[in-house]
């Protein structure tokens, strides 16, 4: 997972000796690349080290720590109306728990218990980062009793894996998207369905599923980005051009009301906004949107809106002719962002 600061170039031999100094920083940093993945983390605000100087790559992780994890990750704001009654008031994970549940990233289960301290399992790591990420689906409802998906993974792809057997039925189609949409080939070729999950495994997952991270405001030229993994927009201020990514875009939420334009670029799967809202909740400011400007039909196959007071200006965006554009609702079913539409199937 690169963090991209400035629009700068370092020559390999720098590049090994940051790592080589940052690798000393943790007197249990392994080698290869679950260490590599893990440094990755580490430098982009997903996993924080000990006061022993340890990283602790062995250790399982628990369901509030990887909802402290995505929430850093994501740059969650708003927190959710639910409560749990293991989750305490005074608890440190509290307010990550919260923001984690108002990302639609946990449910509680069948008792009404969000379970904070248990170990989270690979299955249950998949089902978070599909949401998180938006590598799931979702369906659409026709009048005449069809369903179509957007951007489906077919389960087919975890066929490949020996212990395929190891994720359980309900959790088959986000492993699947994880797999299919994001592009995980497992943790030496095993998903580990029903195993706990490691700080270093988890650092793994990540590396695979997200390529860069753009921390940083400024203009972003063809070329700039690496756009085969997934790429998270942290900042506003930001201008793609010439972008051509073959899995997701994300606006993550900490992305601020300075805007983020995309222009002459292309996405394979889907655009998820979930930053940029209107402060004033009303639309009103200006510099608050989304603009999205393709240079060719059929660069936008799935867009999605996926947090409320978004402007979203797509009117200079070509959509596939079957494409998938969502807006964000609450509950009650009332529209909670804007989206001007561009041209489907050019």
């Amino acid at each position: 997972m690169k963090k991209i600061t400035k629009l700068i170039s370092f020559a390999a031999a720098g590049i090994m000796a940051l790592q080589a100094t940052a690798f000393a920083d943790f007197s249990d940093m392994p080698d290869g690349e679950i260490g590599a993945s893990l440094q990755k983390a580490v430098s982009n605000g997903l996993i924080t080290g000990y006061e022993d100087g340890t990283v602790r790559p062995n250790d399982n992780i628990t369901r509030a720590q990887m909802a402290a994890i995505i929430v850093r990750a994501m740059g969650a704001k708003d927190n959710s109306n639910q409560a749990f009654p293991d989750v305490a008031a005074d608890a440190w994970y509290n307010d990550a728990v919260s923001k984690a549940v108002k990302m639609g990233a946990f449910k509680g289960d069948t008792d009404g218990n969000f379970n904070p301290e248990n170990n989270i399992s690979c299955q249950e790591t998949y089902t978070v980062l599909s949401r998180v990420f938006q590598f799931e689906s979702y369906a659409l409802n026709y009048s005449d009793g069809s369903v179509k998906y957007a951007t489906k993974a077919d389960p087919s792809c975890l066929n490949s894996f020996a212990d395929s057997s190891s994720v359980a039925s309900w959790a088959t189609d986000y492993a699947a998207a994880i797999v299919g949409n994001g592009g995980f080939t497992g943790f030496n070729g095993q998903l580990k369905g029903d195993s706990y999950i490691t700080r270093g495994e988890f650092a793994y997952l990540m590396d695979s599923l997200i390529g860069t991270y753009i921390d940083e405001p400024g203009t972003y030229l063809e070329g700039t980005i690496d756009g085969s993994k997934s790429v998270v927009v942290r900042t506003g201020g930001v201008v793609l051009d010439g972008f051509h990514g073959q899995r997701n875009l994300i606006i993550a939420y900490s992305a601020d009301e300075r805007g983020v334009m995309i222009k002459n670029s292309s996405v394979a799967l889907v655009l998820a906004v979930m930053g940029c809202a209107d402060p004033n909740k009303n639309f009103n400011n200006l510099k608050s949107y989304i603009s999205v400007g393709a240079a060719k039909a059929d660069d936008f196959k799935d867009i999605r809106v996926c947090a409320p007071y978004i402007y979203l200006d797509a009117s200079g965006a070509m959509m596939t002719k079957n494409g998938f554009l969502k807006g964000y609702s609450d509950n009650s079913g009332v529209p909670k962002s804007k989206i001007n539409l561009g041209m489907v199937g050019g």
